[in-house]
């Protein structure tokens, strides 16, 4: 089965790329949603990822961080022209529904560029002197206001939003453009919790918003991921379909 790894962070340690494919490799990923945020996060910045995508074109899509609350949407505009073919939003200087935001959101709506946009806690970063850092800018409810403006924008929405997890599923419930994936919280929370929580609104919620459940590694380990994965969809006794929707269809028509 072909694997996507649609949300994967490219970490400045020496090798780090290298270790990380030969692990992919192991798990049967093909191809990989790569992005960094820079130093604040020991993490190359977007010259970075071009070059990783020139090592590796047929398995890196490639993933521009954009600095919301300082960047403006011309910076939307440049990293289309380098070939970006999506987005990355995270430690914004304003909460996501400030509405000087908005002429970023529909640069991406029109240039058709994906946004992979953070939601939940933050632990301390690696350097965070001079940066304005508030894990409460980052609400999931906080992406109402750019799904609601921009109706064709495609967003991912990270870690269930935890510890917001009722408010990540409900938008999540509510926006048929919000994608989403279990980073960090597959392997916070036993799988019992996960499960509780996706029947917990009802098999016709569970079967609508399972369609954007994509998968990804993050920063974590890709085999540990894919097991963790497997745990949970066995459990939820999930059928070959759903799987392969999971694996790789859910990317794709994030992607497409």
């Amino acid at each position: 089965m072909q694997i996507i790894d649609i949300h994967r962070h490219y970490q400045r340690t020496e090798g780090s790329l290298e270790a990380y494919l030969a692990r992919a490799d192991d798990a049967g990923i093909t191809k990989i949603g790569l992005s960094t945020c820079g130093p604040l996060f020991g993490q190359f910045d977007n010259e970075g990822v071009i070059r990783a995508r020139e090592a590796y074109p047929d398995r890196i899509i490639s993933f521009g961080y954009v600095k919301l609350g300082i960047d403006g949407p011309e910076k939307v505009d440049h990293l289309h022209t380098l070939g970006f073919e999506a987005l990355k939003m995270i430690v914004p200087n304003v909460p996501y529904n400030d509405r000087s935001l908005l002429p970023i959101y529909r640069r991406a709506e029109a240039l058709g560029m994906p946004c992979n946009i953070h939601c939940g806690i933050l632990g301390r970063l690696h350097d965070e002197a001079g940066h304005d850092v508030d894990a409460s800018r980052m609400r999931p409810v906080y992406l109402d206001l750019p799904l609601r403006s921009c109706p064709a924008l495609k967003v991912l929405m990270p870690h269930l939003g935890q510890p917001w997890y009722d408010e990540a599923w409900m938008m999540i419930a509510t926006w048929p453009n919000l994608y989403w994936d279990i980073s960090s919280v597959c392997s916070k929370r036993p799988v019992e919790f996960l499960v509780g929580l996706m029947r917990g609104w009802g098999d016709e919620v569970l079967e609508r918003v399972v369609q954007r459940w994509c998968f990804c590694s993050d920063a974590s380990d890709p085999v540990m991921m894919l097991e963790r994965h497997e745990a949970l969809l066995d459990a939820l006794g999930a059928d070959e379909a759903l799987r392969e929707s999971v694996y790789h269809g859910a990317a794709e028509r994030l992607m497409a």
